[in-house]
């Protein structure tokens, strides 16, 4: 059974519940329960924590800063310290710590910032080098989680572990399903008279080797995907991309019968999600249509969801998510840069700060792309293998989910350095499987 934590506060708010839930819930792994009232508090079960300005005799004590009790999306100026090794802001000055956790990851893990004006990068997202944390230095931290144990340490005692907790989940994004199958006639014929034009004789005679089924496509490496999957016993989650054919959605034909054959045998042994379109973060009826179109395939309903590009507008494309009775995002996180966009490393529900509301959709983060070392950084495999091996130590330290985003094409011999990313991917699974 989790500890109980029994917390006390005169004031409530739906930024007040949401915050205690995320960070005692799910970053610390408690069990909880709030009270308003203080005669139920001083007779209440467990771990009490008061988080008013007033101190209360035998109970662990957080000053408020003020962020939870506020109604207005304003700009805010968070100056930045270290407590215990470890960067903190919405600082206090009475307390059993020296800062507010609940208001700091509010702030953190609700995205506020993303709300704020701000200057998109060319595909109109939020950039990784304008966030709080970024400037900060601390994107790289589950930074949540940390504070989440080491004030579980100060309340339970030092032999306060949450490391039980970590689990490692590999996702693989299909934004191309094959190279050269089920394309259409169109853009097949096209293709050829590139291969003709380029005098790339090569790649015609294995485009034709694959299309008359004398070979594997070189993007299907999913048979790969299913053996490692079996051999360390780990379950892979997909986000297929269904769209028509545009200039940033390149996948098969969303017709395509091959492609509804593999994605019926993922289906048989993994989970398969949807991966919404380019332009699908404004435009709901896009996401629906496709939505649609998988579950027809699949034959059973949709859960999660993962936006292509990660092109995600607060809190339009989450409420559309909602709207469709998706339960489940996957989009939290940089394509550029490596690191925790929301400074937790753990699922917990979204908050809608427009509605002042939590929606019914959980968040699911995720530490890195393949493409992220790869394209963004130009690294090859042996470059980025300590990068890329460096992170599940400390994510299991604090109970964290290693959630990462790689791509089938990776893995394709048609890709250049696919060993390299081979035996990287393999090493991944060895080292956080034990």
């Amino acid at each position: 059974m989790d500890a109980l934590i029994a917390l006390y506060s005169k004031e409530t708010s739906s930024r007040f519940i949401w915050a205690a839930r995320v960070f005692f819930k799910h970053a610390m792994k408690c069990d909880l329960k709030i009270y308003s009232d203080i005669d139920a508090f001083n007779e209440a079960q467990g771990m009490k924590v008061n988080y008013s300005p007033d101190p209360i005799e035998g109970s662990f004590h957080i000053s408020p800063h003020g962020l939870l009790w506020e109604s207005e999306l304003v700009e805010q100026d968070f100056p930045c310290t270290k407590w215990e090794s470890l960067t903190v802001f919405c600082t206090r000055r009475i307390g059993d710590v020296p800062f507010d956790p609940l208001a700091a990851s509010f702030y953190l893990a609700s995205r506020y910032e993303e709300y704020l004006p701000y200057i998109a990068d060319k595909h109109g997202r939020f950039p990784a080098q304008e966030s709080f944390a970024y400037k900060n230095g601390f994107l790289n931290q589950p930074l949540i989680n940390l504070w989440a144990l080491k004030i579980g340490q100060l309340l339970f005692g030092t032999s306060f572990s949450l490391s039980e907790h970590y689990r490692f989940e590999p996702t693989m994004d299909i934004d191309n399903m094959f190279a050269f199958k089920g394309k259409g006639s169109l853009r097949i014929v096209g293709a050829y008279f590139r291969d003709i034009k380029n005098l790339d004789w090569s790649t015609w005679r294995f485009r034709t080797s694959v299309l008359f089924g004398f070979k594997r496509d070189p993007y299907d490496t999913f048979r790969k995907q299913r053996n490692w999957c079996k051999k360390y016993g780990i379950k892979m989650r997909y986000f297929m991309l269904l769209s028509k054919f545009g200039p940033n959605d390149r996948n098969v034909s969303p017709y395509s019968t091959d492609a509804a054959v593999k994605l019926r045998e993922l289906a048989d042994w993994a989970e398969v999600g949807i991966h919404p379109s380019y332009a699908s973060d404004s435009e709901e009826e896009a996401v629906r249509e496709e939505r649609d179109r998988l579950e027809t395939i699949l034959r059973r309903p949709v859960a999660h969801s993962r936006q292509h590009y990660l092109k995600m507008k607060m809190p339009a494309t989450f409420r559309t998510l909602v709207n469709l009775g998706i339960e489940n995002d996957h989009s939290m996180g940089y394509a550029e840069e490596a690191g925790y966009r929301a400074s937790i490393a753990v699922p917990y529900p979204f908050y809608d700060l427009e509605y002042e509301s939590i929606l019914p959709l959980t968040i699911h983060p995720f530490v890195y792309m393949d493409t992220t070392y790869a394209m963004y950084k130009e690294l090859d495999a042996q470059e980025a293998e300590p990068l890329m091996l460096s992170w599940h130590e400390e994510l299991k330290s604090v109970g964290g989910h290693y959630r990462v985003i790689w791509h089938n094409r990776t893995f394709g011999e048609h890709e250049p350095g696919s060993d390299g990313w081979v035996q990287l991917f393999k090493q991944l699974l060895d080292a956080a499987h034990h």
